[in-house]
């Protein structure tokens, strides 16, 4: 496949040239990721503050943890799409997937009106829920690969390394609790995007010390994942079950995100079977 422009900086590629299902999946990312946007502006123009901050610092944490795995990390690797940043690393639409995963999961744990540590880990969870069907497809797809010489994301559930969902679960669960304290700020949200991802990125980090600790003592990693799993399951049912909740009003823009980000999920996966 020839490249139309090809430089350290960009490649873009003929679009026709690409398989079809990856012509879909830019084009349902880059519209989610708009909706997104809207919500948060939507609910920024209501008071909600913490809408436009948790966008603007999921879209700074993403490039920010893309940019370092190019670099630090060598255990995946992206498909080639329409338009390529990055000596053909970035694709376009990984650009804006961690706002249509990862604000689709917080706006929707924010939704149920829980408390804030309920609400962190809730967040966390949800949006292993909106990535889980990604993460099994996208490889199938060949959107991306995972490499095999890495023991950290060696044992898979369908295909899909473990750590993925502790990544999402614990880094998700800090980022929404950050994200809604710095909301209470006066700064403009496009400030604290930054400092908030650099405060993300060190907690996270630090949130998988356990993990690799109970690793080292010899627990495996589908039964430490599975336990924080089930962990936050029962303390979002057991928060939703107390009553202790704050009332939201309806907001049927969220399912639409979750319908047509996973809806497409679910078309390529029935259309990869019936191949």
């Amino acid at each position: 496949m020839t490249p139309i422009v090809d430089t350290r900086v960009v490649t873009i590629h003929d679009p026709t040239a690409l398989p079809l299902s990856f012509l879909g999946l830019e084009v349902i990312v880059l519209v989610v990721a708009g909706l997104t946007l809207r919500h948060a502006l939507r609910a920024r123009r209501r008071g909600d503050r913490a809408a436009l901050v948790t966008w603007l610092t999921i879209f700074v944490y993403g490039l920010a943890m893309e940019l370092l795995s190019y670099n630090l990390v060598d255990n995946f690797a992206h498909g080639q799409f329409t338009v390529m940043f990055y000596d053909r690393q970035l694709p376009l639409y990984i650009t804006v997937i961690y706002p249509v995963m990862l604000y689709t999961g917080i706006a929707t744990a924010r939704w149920l009106g829980l408390r804030p540590a309920a609400e962190a880990v809730a967040a966390g969870a949800l949006i292993v829920c909106v990535d889980a069907p990604f993460d099994m497809v996208g490889p199938r797809a060949g959107w991306w690969r995972w490499f095999d010489g890495d023991p950290n994301i060696a044992y898979r559930w369908a295909g899909v390394p473990v750590t993925s969902y502790y990544w999402h679960l614990a880094f998700g669960a800090i980022l929404a609790a950050l994200t809604a304290r710095a909301a209470r700020h006066r700064t403009p949200p496009a400030w604290l995007a930054g400092p908030s991802t650099l405060a993300i990125i060190v907690l996270g980090v630090m949130a998988f010390l356990p993990f690799h600790g109970l690793k080292a003592i010899g627990v495996g990693d589908g039964v430490i994942v599975g336990v924080a799993l089930a962990g936050a399951a029962a303390i979002v049912i057991a928060a939703i079950a107390s009553g202790r909740r704050v009332a939201q009003p309806r907001d049927p823009s969220l399912a639409t995100l979750w319908l047509l980000f996973a809806g497409y999920q679910v078309v390529v996966a029935v259309w990869l079977s019936a191949r």
